[in-house]
């Protein structure tokens, strides 16, 4: 595990802990990956790439559901269950991923 990737799920990790929201987690994520546009909608990330937006919501105490979409964000999909399920460890890949394009 990469320092940078052992440092962000220890701070997501910790926020996560803490009781803290999303708000917590939109920054620890804006701290890791300076090159994307990240924001919360209700108790959702909206993570903005150059094409795409990643759409991650927390559904378990490590546990977050992404979909990614090309157009919009929308939450329809998480809404409803679907996505992909992901802990910290896959959070960090799927936002790493997503960020190079």
């Amino acid at each position: 595990m990469s320092a940078d990737r052992q440092a962000f799920k220890s701070e997501v990790t910790a926020c996560l802990r803490a009781g803290q929201g999303v708000n917590a987690l939109a920054d620890c994520v804006s701290r890791h990956f300076p090159d994307l546009e990240v924001y919360r909608e209700n108790d959702d990330l909206i993570i903005k790439n150059a094409r795409q937006f990643l759409i991650v919501r927390r559904v378990g105490a490590d546990q977050f559901l992404m979909t990614q979409h090309i157009a919009v964000p929308t939450t329809n999909e998480v809404d409803f269950g679907g996505g992909m399920k992901r802990d910290v460890d896959h959070l960090f890949d799927e936002i790493n991923a997503f960020s190079k394009g």
